[in-house]
């Protein structure tokens, strides 16, 4: 019995192979099942009645031949539509890769002279734009192609390790431009499930519309930035070491995460930026490079001068050795800072939760401009009161 089962189990194995490489096989076994089945199971499901009137007999056979008729022809239309869509799949599947394949071809483009021809390009670049959004198998390909695109074809690239203000930039061509564009409207993949990176680091993108885009763990390293509109931009995880982000616009700018070492953020909007600190191993699982150690938001030695963080919410993040002369921390969420030797000459803290703060001395808030209804330690609270009893008073009076 075990060596027929065996058997059995070997050729429903191999007809399975042979179904799947051959359709009309198994579609052909099914149209002789449905066949046997409209004879012989009406047939057999009656004997089991014991009616010995013929007429009646027939007339039920008939009947259950039609119920039987009816199921599959229901299975046949189901199968139908099923081919209809794969073939409907396969159609799309072969539309999106012509149209890959031209856009490709167009990014190439060069006129007579040997020149680009920009509106040949800039039909590939958004025919590129269009497919990305349409196919999230081909999103992450399609961004890697466009930010080679711009280190290749521009001379935007920074070649000094120190990032420059940008009085003296160049002006981005139509054609970098308008990648610009198709990354700030592309949609970001909703399974993405690694933590991948769009290249963009050490290129000049002095005040790029970058409004709402989807920059989750871009590499921005030494990228020059300055008055650049992000706000809504979606920063997560984002590398911007040492980037020029002077009066660039971050206004609620989702930056949890972010590296921002020895990043230049003076008289940048910060107001309501989420600069949160990853706490979990589970914020992070799948998406770090090499089991890398669980990274977090960092402002260590940033210059922040003038800069607006209003509401922000910096809670754990490093402050350490950080320029924040004049910076208004009005509401902001401070609590477990590291503000070690922070420079918080002017800093407006009016409001500001400093809770925890670590590293923080009496005499860093002595050159504040105001603690007006600030929330600090009791202890700190105390010893400001204490040692600088006129100071502290005018600190605490001073917006009333």
């Amino acid at each position: 019995m075990v060596q027929v089962l065996v058997k059995v189990k070997t050729f429903l194995n191999q007809y399975y192979k042979k179904a799947i490489k051959y359709p009309h096989i198994w579609i052909g076994f099914v149209i002789l099942f449905a066949v046997i089945s409209l004879i012989w199971l009406p047939y057999w499901r009656v004997s089991q009645f014991g009616i010995n009137n013929a007429t009646e007999n027939a007339t039920l056979e008939n009947q259950y031949r039609a119920t039987f008729a009816q199921i599959l022809g229901g299975v046949a239309i189901g199968i139908s539509l099923y081919y209809a869509w794969q073939r409907n799949n396969i159609a799309q599947e072969g539309q999106i890769t012509d149209r890959f394949t031209r856009a490709i071809d167009q990014l190439g483009a060069i006129d007579h002279l040997g020149n680009p021809a920009i509106e040949i390009r800039l039909g590939g670049i958004y025919a590129l734009g269009r497919i990305a959004n349409e196919s999230e198998k081909d999103y992450w390909s399609i961004m890697e192609i466009l930010t080679s695109y711009i280190r290749k074809n521009s001379s935007l690239e920074i070649e000094n390790i120190t990032v420059e203000d940008g009085n003296n930039q160049k002006k981005l061509s139509l054609d970098i431009q308008s990648i610009l564009t198709v990354i700030q409207k592309s949609k970001y993949p909703s399974n993405d499930q690694e933590l991948n990176r769009l290249d963009l680091h050490r290129l000049d993108l002095h005040g790029t519309y970058l409004r709402e885009a989807q920059l989750k763990g871009a590499n921005l390293e030494i990228a020059n930035l300055k008055e650049a509109n992000l706000e809504y931009a979606n920063l997560q995880w984002t590398n911007l070491t040492g980037a020029n982000l002077k009066e660039a616009v971050l206004f609620r700018a989702n930056l949890k995460g972010a590296n921002l070492n020895y990043a230049l953020l003076e008289g940048a909007d910060l107001q309501a930026a989420n600069l949160e600190i990853i706490r979990d191993f589970d914020d992070l699982f799948g998406l770090l490079e090499n089991s890398n150690p669980v990274k977090v938001a960092s402002l260590e030695r940033a210059i922040l001068a003038d800069a607006n963080l209003r509401d922000a919410d910096l809670e754990g993040v490093s402050l350490e050795g950080a320029m924040l002369t004049n910076t208004n921390f009005e509401g902001a969420i401070l609590k477990e800072v590291n503000l070690k030797k922070a420079i918080l000459d002017g800093a407006n803290l009016e409001g500001a939760d400093l809770k925890g703060a670590k590293n923080l001395t009496i005499e860093q808030l002595s050159e504040v401009k105001t603690l007006y209804n600030a929330k600090l330690d009791d202890e700190l609270r105390e010893s400001l009161k204490n040692k600088y009893p006129d100071l502290y008073d005018h600190l605490i009076e001073k917006q009333k």
